[in-house]
């Protein structure tokens, strides 16, 4: 069996001292925009296995053979301009220096929030270096005293830009019914649908000032503090 990483959002993460994507046989990067790291858009995989990199440089590059035009499988466009793998490398040569800034921002989101009724924080274990690609809070309705999708309404009204968690798989038209990836009828998945129901994330770029992260948790606690004069 083989393990493939999604490590899509985890540029620089570690686990028990080894570095996100080298831990499985391939695993796959995202360059999108909102990435810890960008070359606007794309991504890469990398493996220590020559045999499928050969097979994946093929497959971006439409499966090229011998001769030249003669193709033995179907293959893809997915070629990386010189111009995003330019922006790529130059964002790498910074990234320890991003990666701090989004611990920075998360420590700064910890410390001032730490203490608010209601709010579960991201954690990060002994064993993992958490990047905080984006910095997510679980909002319990009962203590915080209204929901996720209130307090995002809120914090739009103040002009703070925030999302809501991902939906779980089993939640997804595009797998039903599929022989790939088959849920059974009332597939229970207690854990997502918490996450779902209850998680938002905040600002979270590596360019956010303290005077920013301030404000947005200066606007939690207002508005926290409104809802339950109510």
């Amino acid at each position: 069996m083989s393990v493939i990483e999604d490590a899509a959002e985890a540029h620089g993460a570690e686990y028990k001292g080894r570095k996100v994507g080298s831990l499985g046989d391939i695993a796959c990067f995202s360059f999108y925009a909102n990435k810890i790291i960008t070359t606007g858009e794309g991504g890469m995989v990398v493996t220590n296995n020559e045999q499928w990199a050969e097979r994946a440089r093929k497959l971006r590059n439409h499966f090229f053979g011998e001769p030249r035009f003669l193709h033995q499988e179907v293959g893809y466009n997915y070629r990386l301009t010189n111009m995003q793998a330019a922006i790529g490398l130059a964002q790498l040569e910074r990234i320890e220096e991003l990666v701090e800034a989004r611990r920075h921002n998360a420590y700064l989101y910890g410390y001032l929030l730490k203490k608010v009724p209601g709010i579960t924080l991201p954690p990060e274990r002994s064993w993992a270096k958490n990047v905080y690609w984006m910095y997510g809070l679980l909002i319990d309705e009962k203590k915080f005293g209204m929901s996720m999708k209130q307090l995002m309404a809120e914090l739009k009204k103040k002009g703070i830009d925030t999302r809501t968690f991902f939906i779980g798989m089993h939640k997804q038209p595009a797998y039903y019914d599929k022989k790939e990836v088959h849920f059974p009828d009332k597939t229970e998945c207690p854990v997502a649908e918490i996450l779902e129901k209850d998680g938002l994330y905040l600002p979270s770029s590596s360019h956010l000032a303290v005077e920013q992260i301030e404000y947005i948790t200066d606007i939690i606690k207002e508005a926290q503090k409104n809802a339950l004069r109510r």
